[in-house]
C-alpha cells in the first residue's frame, strides 16, 4: 500500500511525506528502526518513456527538456541539469579561444595576460548570468520566493526525549555543547589527518616526478616507453587523489552523522563544508605548489592535462559504467518468485526498482562541476585546451547522468528548490581565487619575463605590476557583480506586482476584520 501511494506522489507532496509532524511516524524513522525495509517512489512508465525519448535516447539531441525533467524528478534535479547545460555552453567561447591558442601556436608576449584576464572575467560573468537564468527558472516553476519552513528533527537525530518549547511536543534532545565538543575534539583532528595524507601524496608525487625527469634526461629519452613513463607519476597521483576523495567522503559522512545534528539543513551544511575544504586542498594543492613555489609552467601544463584526462575517465567509469554492469549482471531473486503470478508485471516492477541502489543525490555531481570550474578559471591560461576537454566531458556527462538517473538508481524523492544553494557561494569564492592565481602565472610566464627585461624592469617591479593588475581585476569583478542584476527587469516587475497584490489583499482582509458585523 505504501509503494502504491508513493507512486502517486508528485513534487512537494512527496517531500511532505518525509517531514510529517510526528517524527516517530516519519517513514525514514520507521526504516531506521527496521519497521520498513525499503522506502522509495516508483517510476511512472508512460512518463518515463516520454522523458527518455526527449532526453538521452537520441544522442544527437543536445537541448535538454529541463521543464520535463523538473516535472518528473523535482526542482533540485531540474536545476542541476539546467546548471550543467548552462555551464557547458558558457565554456564554449573559452574552448574556441583555447583551441586557437593551442593549434595556431600563438606565442606573443601578451598571450598569458589576455587569456588570464579572459578567464577571470569569464568566471564572473558565468555565475552572474547563471543567477539571472536560475531566477527565471524558479519563477516559472513557482519556487522563486520559496521560504524555508520550520524543520523537523532528522530521522537520524537521537537523544533522550524532551519537551520542545516551540512545538510543545516530545522529541529527542541532544545538547549543542556536546556536538561542538565532538566537532572540535574528534572531527577536526581527523580532517587534519586526511589533509596530511593529501600533502604526503603531493610530496611523493613531486619526488617521483623529479626522479623520473632526471632519469629520462640522463638516458636522453632512449625509447618511447621512457617518454610514456614521464606521465606515470601524474597518472598515479590522480588515482591517489580520486581514492582519497572517496575514502574521505565516506569518513566525512560518518563523522557528520556521529555529530548528531538536529535538522537536515545543518547536517548537509556541515557535510558540504567538510568535503568542500578537503576536496579543494586535495585537488588543487599540487597545482598551487607547482605554480607558486616551483614556478614550473611546463610541469603545471603536463600535470593539468593528465589530471583532466585521467579524472574524467575515472568519473565516467565510476558513475555510469560500474552501476550499469552491476545492474546488468545482478541476480534478482525476487523476480523468479513472482514469475507465475497474475500480478507478475506489477510485482516485478516493485521488486526490480527496489533492487536498484538508492540515488546518492547531487552532491558528487555538483562537486565535479566545482572542480571543473576551478580548472577552467584558475589554470586554463597555462593549458588552453582545458575548456575544450571540459566541454567534451560535460556533453557525455549530460547523457550519462540522465541515463543513470532514469535507469540505474531508484527514483529520488522530489525536493523543492529556488537555486543551487551553497554551491553558488562556493563557485563565486573560487572565482576570487582565480584572480590571484592568474596574476601570478602572468608574472612567471617566460614571455612576460622577457618583455619585462626588455623594458628594464626588475622582478620586484613586475610583481608590483601584477599586484596592481590583481586589484584592478577584483574591482572589475565587484563592478560587474553589481552592474549585472540577479533578476531580469521584467522579472523584478513581476515580483513587485506580486508583493503589491499580496499587500493589498492583506489590507483588505484587515479592513474587513475591523468593520463591525451588522
Amino acid at each position: 500500500m505504501l509503494l502504491t501511494a508513493l507512486k502517486c506522489c508528485r513534487r512537494h507532496l512527496s517531500q511532505d511525506i518525509l517531514s510529517e509532524d510526528s517524527t516517530q511516524d516519519n517513514p525514514l524513522s520507521l526504516q531506521k528502526w527496521g519497521i520498513i525495509e525499503k522506502f522509495y517512489p516508483l517510476h511512472v512508465e508512460e512518463e518515463m518513456h516520454l522523458l527518455t525519448e526527449a532526453w538521452y535516447s537520441q544522442i544527437h539531441k543536445i537541448r535538454q527538456p529541463i521543464d520535463a525533467i523538473r516535472s518528473y524528478f523535482g526542482d533540485s534535479v531540474g536545476l542541476y541539469f539546467s546548471f550543467l547545460g548552462f555551464f557547458t555552453i558558457s565554456l564554449v567561447p573559452m574552448a574556441i579561444l583555447g583551441v586557437l591558442y593551442h593549434y595556431l601556436s600563438l606565442s606573443f608576449p601578451d598571450k598569458y595576460l589576455l587569456f588570464a584576464i579572459f578567464s577571470v572575467l569569464w568566471s564572473t560573468m558565468t555565475m552572474e548570468f547563471w543567477k539571472r537564468h536560475c531566477a527565471t527558472k524558479a519563477y516559472a516553476w513557482g519556487t522563486l520566493q520559496l521560504k524555508s519552513h520550520f524543520e523537523e528533527p532528522r530521522a537520524g537525530y537521537w537523544g533522550p526525549p524532551a519537551l520542545n518549547p516551540i512545538t510543545g511536543r516530545q522529541e529527542p534532545y541532544y545538547p549543542s555543547w556536546k556536538r561542538k565538543l565532538r566537532i572540535m575534539l574528534v572531527s577536526i583532528p581527523i580532517i587534519f589527518v586526511f589533509l596530511g595524507l593529501a600533502f604526503d601524496g603531493m610530496t611523493m608525487y613531486l619526488y617521483w616526478e623529479r626522479w623520473i625527469q632526471v632519469s629520462y634526461q640522463q638516458h636522453h629519452g632512449s625509447s618511447r616507453l621512457a617518454a610514456v613513463c614521464l606521465y606515470l607519476p601524474s597518472c598515479m597521483y590522480t588515482l591517489y587523489i580520486e581514492l582519497l576523495n572517496r575514502i574521505y567522503k565516506w569518513v566525512a559522512a560518518v563523522l557528520t552523522e556521529w555529530e548528531n545534528h538536529r535538522v537536515e539543513s545543518a547536517f548537509q551544511n556541515q557535510l558540504t563544508v567538510k568535503v568542500l575544504v578537503f576536496r579543494f586542498i586535495n585537488c588543487f594543492s599540487g597545482l598551487f605548489y607547482i605554480t607558486f613555489y616551483m614556478q614550473d609552467l611546463q610541469l603545471l601544463r603536463k600535470r593539468l592535462s593528465s589530471l583532466l584526462i585521467v579524472s574524467q575517465v575515472i568519473n565516467q567509469v565510476n558513475e555510469c559504467l560500474l552501476p550499469f554492469l552491476l545492474q546488468k549482471f545482478q541476480l534478482r531473486p525476487g523476480t523468479a518468485h513472482h514469475e507465475n503470478s497474475k500480478d507478475a508485471p506489477v510485482v516485478d516492477s516493485f521488486v526490480s526498482e527496489g533492487d536498484l541502489p538508492a540515488y546518492p543525490g547531487l552532491f558528487d555531481d555538483y562537486m565535479e562541476l566545482f572542480v571543473q570550474f576551478g580548472y577552467a578559471s584558475l589554470f586554463s591560461c597555462v593549458y588552453p585546451l582545458t575548456a575544450a576537454l571540459l566541454v567534451v566531458n560535460n556533453i557525455t556527462e549530460i547523457w550519462t547522468d540522465s541515463f543513470k538517473l532514469c535507469r540505474l538508481f531508484q527514483k529520488p524523492f522530489p525536493c523543492p528548490a529556488a537555486n543551487i544553494g551553497v554551491w553558488q557561494v562556493a563557485f563565486e569564492v573560487l572565482g576570487i581565487f582565480a584572480v590571484g592565481t592568474n596574476c601570478f602565472i602572468i608574472t612567471i610566464s617566460p614571455e612576460v619575463k622577457e618583455l619585462c627585461l626588455d623594458f628594464g624592469m626588475t622582478p620586484e617591479q613586475s610583481l608590483l605590476y601584477a599586484i596592481g593588475l590583481e586589484h584592478i581585476l577584483i574591482t572589475l569583478k565587484i563592478v560587474m557583480a553589481f552592474a549585472i542584476p540577479d533578476q531580469p527587469h521584467w522579472l523584478r516587475l513581476k515580483v513587485l506586482q506580486m508583493e503589491y497584490h499580496s499587500w493589498e489583499a492583506l489590507k483588505q482582509s484587515a479592513i474587513k476584520r475591523a468593520l463591525p458585523v451588522s
